[in-house]
């Protein structure tokens, strides 16, 4: 399961996203982020009592709502196995404010991916937010901002039935549009997904919209991964639709 988290968490600014091709009918957004000021995530944060060097990304999913509140919001971090840097951001979590998206001007409670970077040479202290998931950071460089899934995603009643602890990954390719461009993908941690259950999500996927993902002020492809935990406490909220 660790290397899944891994693979999953390695896969500041507000601006109405205009499409890349210049396409005036398609929807206008701003994405969720982060608020400035005193209720910021790099306001609040603390960097953790340390004495040697280090260099940790904490990488966290969870949902803005659209009264501008971090909800159900889940971190890890490969590089923290004393979870120092995880609790440090997952500690702020009812203080801090978010921008909510907006989609044609509307309020939305939209997925939300944003990565915290310790770093810490010397006496020099540093903590960064950026508001992706850094799976894209190759292409589109740490400053972009992530896609944010706004179509409402209860857990599929034909998931229902399982209540197996796993890690689910959700993967897929969010286009320009806001939608998910070829196939999708769904992945289990443990034994694998029922096959009824798998087609359940991927129809979900499949059928979900996106704000797509923001470079430089323009709207563009981008990879969306999403980790759905499951234990005996979360899987009753997982089947709560999104107000």
């Amino acid at each position: 399961m660790n290397r899944i988290i891994a693979t999953a968490a390695l896969v500041a600014l507000s601006a109405t996203a205009v499409p890349a091709d210049g396409d005036e009918a398609s929807p206008t957004f701003t994405h969720a982020v982060f608020v400035d000021g005193d209720q910021s995530m790099k306001s609040l944060v603390e960097f953790p009592d340390i004495d040697v060097d280090v260099d940790v990304l904490v990488m966290c999913n969870g949902r803005a709502s659209a009264k501008g509140r971090l909800q159900n919001a889940k971190c890890s971090s490969p590089e923290d196995p004393d979870l120092l840097f995880t609790l440090a951001v997952s500690r702020v979590f009812n203080s801090v404010r978010v921008v909510p998206a907006t989609v044609n001007g509307r309020t939305e409670e939209v997925d939300f991916q944003f990565t915290v970077a310790f770093r810490k040479a010397g006496e020099s202290e540093t903590i960064e937010v950026y508001p992706n998931n850094q799976k894209n950071v190759d292409r589109l460089g740490i400053d972009y901002v992530s896609a944010q899934r706004y179509s409402p995603h209860p857990f599929p009643n034909r998931c229902s039935g399982w209540r197996r602890d796993d890690l689910i990954i959700e993967a897929a390719i969010v286009d320009t549009t806001g939608r998910a461009r070829g196939d999708v993908n769904v992945m289990s941690s443990t034994v694998g997904i029922p096959n009824s259950c798998k087609s359940g999500l991927v129809n979900q996927l499949q059928d979900a919209r996106w704000i797509p993902a923001l470079y430089n002020g323009q709207l563009v492809d981008s990879v969306w991964v999403n980790p759905i935990v499951l234990n005996t406490l979360s899987f009753k909220r997982e089947q709560t639709p999104i107000e």
